[in-house]
């Protein structure tokens, strides 16, 4: 007898096919029967006037810093995602070298905060090692890590507060230890180029530690040096040419065209991929809908002062001078984030230091009115109180180049979102609403309101274009023998209900989620089951 049967839906199979009518038998954890007839079930699932698709695949989350404290997952099994490819941005938990604990900390200020209490357990020497941890415990979705490369080249090398080559003993310790993750599972590196300590790396550091990546066919995923006008289209020549000497599989993080001057640029960007995509180079790119970015008051400093530490720039800020001349820099520089959409577009998402002023959820703008006081001196003043940890939104992209994007055959869908819930200990946040509505966003507005791509091509940019890309075998597809790992929802009335105003809501439509062939998510409720995995590569 089969365990689950759902009947009456319409199956689109992730390949971008034709849908068609038929009833799904799973049994324990994958898909036994794909047929017509309706054979004994334990449980009967009525899909009438429903799609049913392969569960949604996050090719580019952060779900690896919430998950210890949200092990449902609410806010991304509530879209529909089953599985997350985590360890983005060149930041992943491990591994953690007791000799460079501090720095480690101080990098983690630019994307975690972190309790004392949290400190103290943080103690992985092998990212492999964390993933068994979360798994033991219990968690909603399947998570496919990626080793963070500044995580890594801080665990060998520190976080030097100027740029600096790796010593060849140090490179020979990264490149043993991303060969020992390989080995125990993990499915590649990442980096983020654009902040320290990825920053500091040549072409040729990243291509050495990716020719180790290709060589047990895994992935490179890289937030580029440079996502700001013209500027991008350097970055993107740098990423390709690591591509072209260590022939990995290469993804371009959270695809865009930031600021007015690159505005309108996207085809271009598109077809250089599309050029280096006919030579051979196995490259792709991921992108969530949203005209706004997430990013850190850090941003707003230069990036030597970043290089040399809290303790250096918060002391250096305390002094009256200092602060006069940070604030003239911040005016004057012509790529402040504020220099795409003004101060009004700048919204504060999560700060360090919670106090009785209520600042998340306001623009700069707003919050130096109410401090009377200039923006550029407010960004001085949350550096120092909230001791450089305050998570920003930045709009900075139109409309148009989202569209072009999204509707480019090599492009994929990401979040570039954690899990996090509407209570406990993210209630007080404020996040981006892609955290919560990036997926239904896309069926809801994208494809059925504005009719930008089709259900099915969404769908396989969402499950077997991800599942493909990073080699997961069985999943991101409707086939007999493949893990159940399935979305049923709406097609007629999925949206996202998260809002720039207001992100803690859990969008619309979605009405059963499968993970490994339970349900965490049970008529459009979310139920107690953690039957999630650590996805090992094989």
């Amino acid at each position: 007898m089969l365990d689950i049967l759902i009947i009456n839906g319409t199956v689109y199979d992730g390949s971008g096919g034709i849908p068609y009518k038929k009833n799904i038998g799973i049994k324990g954890d994958r898909i036994e029967i794909i047929t017509s007839d309706e054979p004994p079930a334990s449980k009967l699932i009525n899909a009438i006037d429903l799609a049913v698709s392969p569960g949604f695949i996050d090719i580019h989350s952060h779900t690896d810093f919430s998950i210890k404290d949200n092990p449902k997952a609410e806010s991304k099994v509530m879209q529909g995602i089953t599985t997350e490819v985590v360890g983005m941005c060149g930041f992943s938990p491990a591994p953690v070298n007791e000799n460079y604990f501090a720095d480690l900390m101080d990098y983690f200020t630019n994307t975690v905060n972190l309790s004392e209490k949290d400190k103290l357990q943080w103690r992985w020497k092998n990212l492999y090692e964390f993933y068994e941890e979360i798994e033991k415990k219990g968690i909603s979705v399947n998570l496919a890590p990626l080793l963070g490369y500044g995580t890594l080249r801080i665990a060998y090398s520190g976080f030097s507060n100027k740029p600096n080559l790796l010593l060849p003993e140090q490179q020979r310790k990264i490149l043993y230890q991303i060969e020992k993750e390989m080995e125990a599972g993990i499915w590649g590196i990442s980096t983020a180029l654009e902040y320290p300590p990825c920053s500091y790396c040549d072409v040729e550091e990243i291509a050495e530690a990716c020719k180790i990546v290709k060589r047990f066919n895994g992935i490179y995923s890289t937030h580029m040096r440079n996502e700001n006008g013209k500027e991008v289209f350097t970055s993107l020549e740098e990423a390709i040419k690591v591509a072209q000497i260590s022939a990995v599989n290469l993804e371009i993080a959270h695809l865009k065209v930031a600021f007015k001057e690159g505005w309108g640029k996207a085809p271009e960007i598109l077809n250089r991929i599309h050029q280096e995509r006919k030579r051979g180079i196995e490259i792709n790119a991921d992108q969530y809908p949203y005209p706004a970015w997430g990013s850190s008051i850090l941003d707003f400093l230069p990036k030597e002062m970043v290089y040399k530490g809290i303790n250096y720039w918060r002391n250096y800020l305390l002094e009256k001078e200092n602060r006069k001349e940070i604030a003239r820099f911040i005016k004057n520089n012509l790529n402040g984030p504020e220099k795409g959409m003004g101060w009004e577009g700048i919204i504060i998402a999560d700060t360090k230091i919670k106090n009785n002023e209520v600042i998340v959820g306001k623009s700069i703008h707003e919050l130096s009115i109410i401090r009377k006081i200039e923006p550029e001196e407010l960004i001085i003043d949350l550096l120092i109180e909230k001791e450089g940890y305050v998570k920003l939104i930045i709009f900075c992209m139109q409309e148009e180049d989202i569209k072009t994007i999204l509707k480019d055959s090599l492009v994929m869908i990401g979040s570039d979102g954690r899990a996090v819930s509407p209570h406990g200990k993210f209630a007080n946040t404020h996040p981006h609403p892609r955290y919560y509505g990036t997926y239904p966003r896309i069926l809801g507005k994208y494809v059925r309101e504005e009719k930008v791509i089709s259900l099915p091509e969404a769908i396989r940019k969402m499950t077997y274009m991800p599942a493909s890309k990073i080699g997961l075998k069985n999943r991101g597809q409707i086939t007999e023998g493949a893990c159940a790992d399935i979305v049923i929802f709406n097609p007629q009335s999925v949206i996202d209900n998260a809002t720039f105003e207001s992100p803690h809501h859990f969008s619309s439509g979605i009405r059963e989620v499968l993970v490994n062939g339970k349900l965490v998510v049970e008529r459009g409720k979310l139920t107690s089951s953690l039957p999630g995995v650590f996805l090992r590569r094989k």
